[in-house]
């Protein structure tokens, strides 16, 4: 017979009477609760207890509740069923009493959890809802964190196709954003990494306002997050936006110093390895995912701030589209409204009333016919980078186009199962237009480390050209403090002799040295020996007999447009 009483007024506790006649003294517990199944994972581990009780409005809520939770004394798993509006007794005796009474109950009914919003199998895991079919149990998500944020609906399908959508049409940089929003939960069914793009601009030209039309797709501007944020903070973001769009407001607002760690973090999906109060590995949070951020400086800009390197990987990993266009900022077309200032705010408070449909509808339709509708992804996706492919491209540049071409069949998908309301080209055309905005604002089709050599190597004859390089008729007045070789005009200009060790470890430092070289023979500034080496035998006025030295065309070097 079990200790508790469930009724309308709430739990209760009988306490067994003192002495045989007397009556059972009942002790409240808690408001109304409902333990409605055991929940554990596809591993029979992570087990729980989906509870089921109403706030002070009478309005339902149920949660799968974690069972390690009721470790210890329990401040976490109470802390957030006071936070839904579970009325709990205050003393320490109702509160162990809880915990008993939650641990007590056994409902014959099972359901598999999930620790993470997401795919799971052919279904879909929101934080209310499973779309898709289940076979045999159902299943639910179990997280000891709120995800009631996410995947809030407001208004119809049809009125935030009439009243968010259809302004994407002709503006690049929106339609882009949204259609971002729809590749998000292709990249696990694709097999597609991880990824983001920065739409980079000045202040008040419309790029929150991308973000929130492309946030639409899902739910309300509290889904959107800001780049000020700790790297374990960010970890937690990405892991609560699995298998969807995560949107970033202000890249500036993170610090340069760990910017590129950073980015390297969100885009290979895992986060670091920690371990438990006892010394054991801790399981790492993992997501797969594509994110969305807006900036007055791109990745690149934020890396050298904090005097370190940037990397192709870098490049490719957070993708910098230029945010504006020629005509109104972020917009190209108003739809004949006034100013863009009002088009903004028209659409960041229609997309604030009208959101959340189109990401489910675009699901739900996605898995109706999963294996005809992946085949059309991929088609469209090979379609479009046979028309957008540069000859001689750089890999970098391959994979970027890759992931627009993506995006551009995430848009084109969405549009032919009815979810947008755009023509077929609308996508396509938008993707298109920022990958060309892209590539010029990138400088070329070369891969991004040629041109961070060049710049590292430019930079550093313009910081010590005079300072650390002597002339070669004053050995004997000129002292040069830290000296890395010689200077000599050549035909009215400067060629610098550069010492090996000097030039290994300070002028290409931070890079391969053979990726270095070839990257400054191509361009001309190293001028090689006549024998095929690298190096040169120079007569320096250093040594008496020839010396080994990298010879480089300062007329090049500095004439050069980077």
């Amino acid at each position: 017979m079990s200790e508790f009483i469930l009724n309308n007024e709430g739990v209760w506790f009988e306490k067994p009477a003192k002495k045989e006649g007397e009556q059972p003294n009942l002790i409240w517990v808690c408001s109304p609760l409902n333990v409605l199944a055991v929940t554990r994972d596809h591993n029979n581990e992570n087990h729980g207890k989906l509870l089921r009780f109403c706030d002070y409005d009478g309005i339902e809520h149920k949660w799968a509740l974690p069972l390690e939770l009721l470790a210890g004394d329990g401040t976490a798993y109470r802390q957030e069923l006071l936070s839904r509006g579970v009325r709990l007794a205050e003393n320490k005796t109702c509160r162990e009493l809880l915990s008993r009474y939650i641990q007590s109950c056994n409902p014959a009914a099972r359901m598999r959890c999930v620790t993470q919003l997401g795919w799971y199998g052919e279904l879909y895991v929101l934080s209310n809802e499973t779309i898709g079919n289940a076979v045999g149990e159902e299943v639910v998500v179990q997280s000891p964190i709120p995800l009631t944020e996410h995947y809030n609906s407001r208004g119809s399908l049809q009125e935030w196709q009439q009243h968010v959508a259809k302004y994407c049409v002709d503006n690049s940089r929106l339609a882009f954003s949204m259609s971002v929003g729809f590749a998000a939960p292709l990249l696990h069914l694709l097999g597609e990494e991880n990824g983001g793009f920065n739409l980079r601009g000045q202040s008040s030209g419309g790029k929150t306002t991308a973000l929130k039309v492309s946030l639409s797709v899902y739910g309300g501007e509290k889904m959107m997050h800001s780049w000020r944020a700790t790297s374990n903070g960010l970890e937690s973001i990405a892991a609560m936006h699995n298998d969807s769009l995560l949107c970033l407001d202000e890249l500036g607002k993170l610090e340069p110093k760990i910017a590129g760690e950073t980015a390297y973090l969100l885009v290979n999906g895992t986060g670091k390895q920690r371990a438990t109060k006892s010394g054991l590995a801790r399981k790492r949070q993992e997501w797969r995912m594509l994110f969305l951020s807006s900036g007055e400086v791109g990745l690149p800009d934020l890396i050298r701030q904090s005097g370190q390197k940037v990397r192709g990987g870098h490049e490719v990993r957070i993708v910098d589209i230029p945010a504006f266009t020629d005509k109104y900022g972020v917009f190209e077309h108003l739809h004949f409204i006034p100013s863009g200032n009002e088009f903004s705010r028209l659409l960041c408070a229609n997309a604030e009333k009208y959101h959340g449909t189109a990401g489910k509808a675009f699901l739900s339709a996605l898995i109706k016919d999963m294996s005809q509708n992946l085949d059309r992804v991929r088609t469209l996706i090979d379609d479009f980078k046979r028309k957008n492919t540069p000859l001689n491209a750089d890999g970098q540049v391959l994979r970027v186009l890759n992931r627009l071409a993506l995006v551009a069949a995430a848009g084109s998908l969405a549009t032919e199962l009815g979810i947008t309301g755009w023509t077929r080209e609308d996508a396509f055309w938008a993707a298109q237009i920022c990958f060309e905005a892209w590539l010029k604002n990138r400088g070329g089709l070369s891969a991004q480390e040629g041109q961070e050599i060049l710049r590292q190597v430019r930079r550093y004859f313009e910081q010590h050209g005079d300072s650390r390089f002597a002339t070669f008729d004053s050995e004997g007045d000129q002292k040069t403090v830290n000296r890395a070789g010689y200077r000599k005009w050549v035909n009215e200009g400067v060629h610098y002799f550069v010492l090996s060790e000097s030039f290994k470890q300070d002028v290409c430092t931070g890079f391969d040295l053979a990726i270095a070289i070839d990257v400054l023979k191509e361009r001309g500034w190293l001028i090689a020996g006549s024998d095929g080496k690298n190096t040169r035998a120079e007569n320096l006025p250093c040594a008496t007999s020839t010396t080994r030295c990298y010879r480089l065309d300062g007329n090049r070097m500095f004439a050069d447009d980077i």
